[in-house]
C-alpha cells in the first residue's frame, strides 16, 4: 500500500493574511512541490504552478436532517484526481497538499470530506488545520463572525499575522481570548506573511494513528482549574453561538461498553455541536490507553497504544463544543465512572 499524502488545511478570516502566508510558504523549498487546491469561488493570486480549484456546492440535508455533514462532492472528485492529473509516467508530481478555504467558510465540512470518504482516507493523511488570524481586526471579527470563530475552534495551529503593524492588538491579549476557544492549538506568529515552515511541515495533529507527536503533546491537556479567567473585553462568546472548550480528568478505568454508550448517546444528542472532542481513555483491560479524535459526530478509527508513555493513567477529555453547557458536558461524563 502506497503512504498516504499528507494533507494540510489553511482557514482564516477575510484579510487575514491565508494567501501572503501560502505563497510565502511555496516558495520555500521544503513546501515547493506542494499541490495548492483552492477551495472557494473565484479567483485568487497564487504564484504557484500545481494548483487547482474546487467550488463550492449545495448544502445536503441527510436523512436524519442534520446538515452538519455539508457534502462537498466537488472537493472530493478533486482530490481523487489530482493524483492522476498531475502526474508524469505513473508518478505523481507532487509531495504534499495545501487547501485553502474560502474567508467565510465554515471550514467543518472540509474536515468532514477528509474524514468521511473512504477511498479520500485511504490516500490522504490530515496533518493538521493552520488557521491565521488577523492581528489588527482579529479581536473584533471573533468576536462579531460566528465563521472566525469555528476558524479558531478547529485549528491544530494558529498564526497570528500583521503583528509589526501599529494598530495590531498585543499577542497576549490574542492568546486569552482565542484560548477559551481552543486549548488545543499552538500559537504562533507569521513575520511578514511568513511563519516558521518548520511549525507547518510538523504539524501532526489530526490522526492518533501513525502519529510521531508525543500523547501529551498531541492531546495539549489543560486541567479545570487552569483554564483563564478572562477580562470582559477579551470574552468572545457574547452572540449566540458559544464556543467553549472543556476538559476533564477520570482517575478510575473505564468499561468498554459503558464508553460505546456513552459515546454514542452524546452524538445522538449534541454531535452537531461537538466541534472538536480528543481524549486519552484507560480503558479496563488493555495494556495501552485508547486515543480518539473526533470532529462533530466523525470518528478517526481508534488507537490502541501498546503502552502508556508515563505513570499517569487517567483519562483525559477535551472538548470544543458549541452551545453546550459545563454542566450538560460534567453530567454526561459522570456515565464513564464506574
Amino acid at each position: 500500500m502506497q503512504p498516504r499524502i499528507p494533507l494540510y488545511v489553511l482557514t482564516g478570516f477575510l484579510g487575514s493574511g491565508k494567501t501572503t502566508l501560502l505563497n510565502q510558504l511555496v516558495k520555500t523549498p521544503e513546501f515547493a512541490n506542494s499541490l495548492v487546491i483552492i477551495n472557494e469561488l473565484g479567483s485568487t493570486s497564487l504564484d504557484h504552478l500545481l494548483m487547482t480549484h474546487s467550488q463550492e456546492e449545495q448544502v445536503v440535508e441527510l436523512a436524519s436532517g442534520c446538515i452538519c455533514c455539508t457534502i462537498r462532492s466537488d472537493l472530493s472528485k478533486t482530490l481523487r484526481d489530482i493524483v492522476w492529473r498531475f502526474a508524469r509516467q505513473g508518478r505523481k508530481q507532487f509531495d504534499r497538499v495545501l487547501i485553502e478555504t474560502t474567508g467565510l467558510a465554515n471550514p467543518t465540512p472540509v474536515l468532514h470530506t477528509l474524514m468521511a470518504d473512504p477511498k479520500i482516507a485511504d490516500q490522504y493523511r490530515l496533518q493538521g488545520v493552520v488557521t491565521c488570524v488577523d492581528s489588527v481586526n482579529g479581536l473584533s471579527t471573533l468576536k462579531e463572525h460566528s465563521e472566525a470563530r469555528q476558524q479558531a475552534a478547529v485549528a491544530d495551529l494558529v498564526l497570528l499575522t500583521k503583528q509589526d503593524l501599529p494598530q495590531a492588538h498585543s499577542v497576549a491579549d490574542l492568546t486569552a481570548a482565542l484560548r477559551p476557544l481552543n486549548p488545543l492549538a499552538q500559537v504562533a506568529l507569521a513575520e511578514q506573511g511568513l511563519a516558521d515552515w518548520t511549525l507547518i511541515e510538523q504539524l501532526d495533529h489530526a490522526e492518533p494513528v501513525q502519529s510521531d507527536t508525543p500523547l501529551q503533546s498531541w492531546l495539549r491537556f489543560t486541567p479545570l482549574a487552569d483554564e483563564p479567567q478572562l477580562t470582559p473585553e477579551l470574552q468572545l462568546n457574547a452572540h449566540g453561538d458559544a464556543i467553549q472548550a472543556y476538559s476533564f480528568e477520570l482517575a478510575e478505568p473505564i468499561t468498554m461498553h459503558k464508553f460505546e454508550l456513552w459515546l454514542n448517546e452524546l452524538l445522538t444528542l449534541k454531535g452537531p455541536d461537538l466541534l472538536r472532542m480528543k481524549a486519552i481513555l484507560h480503558i479496563q483491560g488493555f495494556p495501552g490507553p485508547m486515543v480518539i479524535h473526533g470532529v462533530q459526530h466523525l470518528f478517526h478509527p481508534a488507537a490502541f497504544l501498546t503502552q502508556w508513555p508515563n505513570a499517569d493513567r487517567q483519562s483525559k477529555l477535551v472538548f470544543i463544543t458549541r452551545n453546550i453547557s459545563r454542566e450538560l458536558l460534567e453530567h454526561s461524563v459522570q456515565m464513564l465512572r464506574p
